[in-house]
């Protein structure tokens, strides 16, 4: 049903969902990686400390290699894993082809000039819908509350 191609190590990586969740993301890739696909869930920490500006959310991309793209998103359209529920969809049209920060990879004029907006506090970072352009700023994530300290009774 689906044709693996395999896949050239000098060949690209796609991303084919986002997580805020690295775990989440290590069982997409596993279940890609079940399926033949040569798959990763990959932190791009080099990209978001440039210019040392560390976007409020770290997120974790699931990618497999250009080629195999198409096979794989029609995997997950076919096989609907259940830990895609847990991925970053957008808002408006429900595509799970988003990127968080909304920063361009492919040119560095609009990623400096984003990064200047950033830090005249003019922008902030936004969250971007490759398939209808939609932007929006993701929930922040829930911080596990503290449990509250019991003070032992003193006696006198």
């Amino acid at each position: 049903m689906f044709t693996m191609k395999h896949s050239h190590h000098n060949q690209p990586w796609a991303d084919v969902a986002v997580f805020e969740n690295l775990t989440d993301g290590q069982v997409l890739a596993q279940q890609l990686k079940d399926q033949g696909f040569e798959a990763r869930a990959y932190d791009d920490k080099v990209f978001r400390y440039f210019l040392f500006l560390r976007p409020p959310q770290i997120t974790y991309h699931v990618q497999v290699r250009c080629d195999d793209m198409a096979d794989a998103t029609g995997f997950l359209m076919v096989r609907k894993p259940t830990v895609l529920a847990r991925a970053i969809h957008c808002p408006d049209c429900g595509s799970l082809h988003v990127n968080y920060p909304q920063m361009t990879r492919r040119f560095i004029l609009p990623t400096v000039l984003l990064h200047l907006g950033i830090l005249l506090r003019i922008i902030h970072h936004e969250a971007y819908c490759e398939m209808c352009h939609y932007t929006w700023t993701l929930a922040p994530l829930e911080k596990p509350a503290l449990p509250e300290l019991k003070v032992p009774a003193v006696k006198a």
